[in-house]
């Protein structure tokens, strides 16, 4: 059983699949390329702060991802945090916390979700890939599957509080094989074009 497979992570991923569907008529495309069984990364791309959501629904497997601290509190807040795998880390980014918590979560064999990006894009093209991810992949040696959310720049913008009703959709690219990680840089281009390889509209995108 994957680590985090708990009635109450089911329950909350549920509720909030059923909501994108609703209030976004989300669609995920190429759900086929999520590994079955076993660690993998979930990369994806970061424009809004439906993305957690929108990825982690979209995934029948439970995932974790990264979350600053300061979420964790008050305690009611906490535990939801928790209870939906989240790992407490004391800033945003692939920190000597961060990776130690995803290290861990994929040594007991889980999948956790990244925004190579690290932090929101403004506009919603990509941003500059930090090469975080691909040292993390590296040292687990597990693979990396990209995904590009569409759609959700504009249902929730920077810097808004409530969302708008307007479609999103998700697809998964084929999965990156552990062994491509080996070399950052090279690791790094062939990521970054994977997800370029999903971007639907014609955005020009700034290179790695």
């Amino acid at each position: 059983m994957d680590p985090g497979d708990k009635p109450i992570y089911r329950l909350i991923r549920g509720t909030a699949w059923f909501f994108c569907k609703i209030l976004f008529r989300h669609r995920v495309r190429g759900h086929e390329n999520i590994p079955k069984e076993g660690p993998f990364l979930l990369a994806v791309n970061h424009s809004s702060n439906l993305d957690p959501i929108l990825a982690g629904t979209s995934v029948k497997r439970p995932m974790a991802y990264m979350a600053r601290s300061t979420l964790f509190s008050p305690a009611p807040m906490g535990w939801i945090m928790r209870n939906v795998n989240a790992l407490p880390v004391e800033r945003e980014g692939l920190g000597i916390a961060g990776f130690r918590a995803i290290l861990d979560h994929l040594e007991a064999g889980g999948g956790a979700l990244i925004f190579p990006e690290g932090t929101r894009s403004a506009d919603g093209r990509l941003k500059r890939f930090k090469g975080g991810i691909v040292r993390l992949a590296n040292l687990a040696q597990v693979p990396v599957v990209p995904a590009y959310i569409s759609g959700a720049a504009r249902a929730m913008r920077r810097g808004n509080r409530l969302p708008r009703p307007l479609n999103t959709e998700i697809t998964f690219g084929e999965c990156i094989d552990k062994e491509v990680c080996s070399e950052e840089d090279n690791g790094l281009e062939v990521l970054r074009k994977a997800i370029e390889d999903l971007v639907q509209d014609d955005h020009r995108l700034p290179p790695i």
